[in-house]
């Protein structure tokens, strides 16, 4: 694994990107999964960058809670953030 600016590791790139640049299109293979690009295809497309603009966005913050908890909602799989802020939410509306 390599390192990005922050530091934290990051998966290494394995993608021969050589031999890639020195494809043509006629060495692309197309099939059902992998469509070739058409003008009609194309028509309607939009890039889009990054994630989108939320009407309510998040605050990054540090807290600290106690192991236990933290390893209740990392138990429940991906999201437990989402789910811990909900139960914060609701304690916050019932007070």
């Amino acid at each position: 694994m390599n390192k990005n600016s922050t530091g934290k590791p990051t998966h290494t790139d394995l993608t021969d990107w050589a031999r890639v640049a020195a494809m043509s299109d006629e060495d692309i293979i197309c099939d059902d999964e992998n469509p070739a690009l058409t003008e009609d295809r194309l028509k309607g497309a939009v890039m889009k960058m990054g994630r989108p603009v939320s009407d309510n966005p998040k605050i990054t913050t540090t807290v600290r809670f106690d192991a236990d908890v933290i390893a209740f909602f990392k138990a429940s799989g991906k999201g437990w953030q989402t789910r811990m802020n909900a139960v914060l939410r609701e304690y916050v509306a019932s007070h």
